[in-house]
């Protein structure tokens, strides 16, 4: 008889471990089902004893342990994910087995079917991060080259990508003369193909390119020795649940743990990877350029204010002449707006109230649908997803003078259809594109005609896989007014990214006098943004150089006092900064925590202990991209 003990695995596991006895010895790594309360779930074997090495603790416990029923050919973890997750443990503030439920693919953790087999293996690769900042189309030649060595020595690569469509865009992009050696792993794979996809990797015969989403990023296979992380400041590498994993912590992590080159690309790193290889903890990989070259022309148009001017008008003379001449000349134009529908706020011109979603507490935006061949309007929040049909007076004073503020995408589409009345115009948002198969649909609808336009949000992107003749981005006010504090780096990134997907002209159309980023992206300046973002970051003790951890929790102003207590009684030597959030409801309010961690100081083991164990209600997040 044997007592074994587990890490269960749960997204929310608040459970340290967990011991049973049971009659077959398991083999650590195993996946096995054990009951916990009135259910059943999967859990992770850590630790197995015979009953006679144990005996004094069973008779010191004050509980009984259940016996585990008979389970016959259970799937094994590798010990290189139990590695990985038993070392993230001690750098983030979440629970072991919440960690691995992370880590491992969706249709593992849900026990749909087993994790595939993986022999034991050595590596012996320089695992020290490297940084290739460069254009896409420089990029991917690079990746193809460093394919082909690891072939060569009969080594796998694992090609990391943040999103779906980056993984059929890479596929396309790498996969020619080695069709037969290509794995591909996402969510939005039907059973049929995920079926195949597992059969492949399997298959050991010949060394494969592996393109994933982070979700199926910890397969494991003896014979990875590379992992290239493409578009590596997306922030689709950060989850949105908890334990809130960084993809690109835990994979440094995992190529530290396996010995494998790790090579992170992106147009515009982020600023904490440029900042490692300024002080060469990782490696540059190539040259690294100061700044980048574009074939195409980068305009900034200013709206011209004229008085008595009654219509608001989103495009300037410039940018709409440019549009015509190119869809003269048979061009596509790609718009690019910031918000979604009419507009993101209403507000009332007479006494000035804001039109807000009672559940969330955020103002409404104003959406228009067509239903039966009737325009409607509705007031939607982004926020907490309530829908009430738009109002026609103001519920304080009246007044039917309400006024539309801010530009939203269903707004440009409607002055595109009046100043381009005979061109097809395709609208790409979260209401148009709400699945993965929409969006390809749109994208080829787009693609399938010349002279055409798409007006997209940033959700558009990663569908942009040919070039366009003309980009603009409709509001740069808009677009700056991301709260964040990446926000510029997440700005400048977008302006490069437009410029590498258009051939002739890219408009930037503003409403104020042009700021430094512009020309930075202008002028493809990248070292002097870092150098502007570097000196302010450690000026503002902004990470990397401190460690952002973000407490938050919800609830009406006694609560949000008592829970506070409890906080700085559990952390009574930890400088915090509390403030709520801006928007509040009529129910209550979020309140938040700032806790800021010299980089030198941190990981903390007796911080993290304290913060794994606080009540599941508060939420913690380590170096979130927004702290409001």
């Amino acid at each position: 008889m044997f007592i074994v003990e587990v890490i269960p695995l749960s997204r929310a596991n608040t459970i340290e471990s967990l011991s049973y006895y049971s009659g077959t010895a398991y083999p650590i790594g195993s996946i096995i089902r054990v009951p916990i309360r009135k259910k059943e779930l999967q859990a992770v074997v850590i630790d197995i004893q015979n009953v006679s090495a144990a005996k004094t603790a069973i008779k010191a416990a004050t509980f009984s342990l259940k016996k585990l029923a008979e389970q016959i050919d259970v799937p094994t973890l590798p010990e290189s994910i139990l590695k990985t997750a038993q070392a993230l443990a001690k750098q983030v503030p979440a629970h072991l087995g919440s960690i691995l439920f992370s880590l491992l693919p969706p249709d593992v953790r849900s026990g749909v079917r087993p994790y595939p087999p993986c022999t034991t293996y050595e590596n012996h690769e320089d695992c020290t991060p490297s940084i290739l900042t460069a254009c896409k189309k420089d990029r991917f030649i690079s990746y193809r080259s460093h394919i082909r060595q690891s072939f060569a020595h009969r080594g796998s690569v694992l090609f990391v990508v943040p999103t779906s469509a980056a993984v059929v865009a890479a596929k396309q992009a790498l996969e020619h003369g080695i069709e037969k050696r290509v794995v591909t792993f996402s969510g939005t794979h039907g059973k049929k193909q995920m079926q195949k996809a597992y059969e492949d990797f399997e298959d050991l015969s010949s060394a494969k390119l592996i393109i994933a989403t982070p979700n199926f990023a910890f397969l494991d296979r003896h014979d990875i020795t590379t992992i290239i992380m493409e578009e590596s400041a997306s922030p689709h590498y950060k989850a949105r649940t908890r334990p809130y994993l960084d993809a690109r912590d835990a994979l440094q992590v995992y190529a530290r743990i396996t010995k494998r080159s790790l090579l992170m690309g992106d147009i515009l790193t982020r600023t904490d990877e440029e900042v490692c290889r300024r002080e060469e903890s990782c490696h540059t990989f190539e040259e690294h350029p100061k700044r980048l070259s574009f074939d195409n022309r980068f305009t900034i148009s200013v709206h011209e204010q004229k008085e008595g001017e009654k219509e608001f008008a989103i495009f300037t003379p410039e940018v709409t002449d440019a549009i015509r001449r190119t869809l003269q000349t048979k061009g596509r134009v790609f718009l690019y707006a910031a918000r979604r529908g009419i507009a993101p706020l209403v507000t009332c011109y007479d006494c000035g109230y804001i039109f807000r979603c009672p559940d969330s507490g955020s103002p409404y935006s104003l959406f228009e649908t067509t239903e039966d061949n009737q325009v409607r309007r509705w007031f939607i929040s982004t926020t907490s997803g309530k829908k009430v049909p738009a109002a026609d007076v103001c519920p304080d004073c009246s007044s039917w003078r309400l006024r539309e503020q801010g530009i939203g995408i269903q707004q440009v589409a409607l002055q595109a259809r009046k100043l381009f009345a005979n061109t097809p115009i395709t609208v790409f948002d979260h209401s148009t594109a709400n699945t993965f198969n929409k969006a390809q649909k749109l994208a080829k609808q787009f693609y399938a005609q010349k002279s055409s336009i798409l007006i997209g949000t940033g959700m558009a992107l990663p569908y942009l896989t040919q070039a366009v003749s003309l980009s603009a981005v409709t509001s740069y006010e808009a677009a700056r007014a991301i709260p964040s504090w990446r926000a510029e780096e997440y700005l400048l990134a977008l302006l490069l990214q437009l410029r590498e997907k258009t051939t002739k002209d890219c408009y930037v159309m503003l409403r104020t006098k042009p700021d430094q980023l512009l020309k930075y992206a202008s002028r493809g300046l990248i070292d002097e943004f870092y150098n502007e973002e570097i000196m302010m970051r450690q000026t503002l003790s902004y990470p990397p150089y401190t460690v952002f951890i973000l407490l938050s929790w919800y609830g009406s102003k006694a609560q949000l006092k008592a829970v506070q207590e409890l906080i700085e009684a559990r952390l009574p030597s930890v400088d915090m900064q509390c403030y709520n959030e801006p928007i509040q409801t009529k129910k209550g309010m979020v309140r938040h925590a700032l806790l800021r961690i010299s980089r030198e100081d941190y990981p903390d083991s007796a911080l993290l202990e304290v913060l794994r164990n606080l009540p599941p209600y508060i939420k913690v997040e380590v170096n979130p991209d927004r702290i409001i």
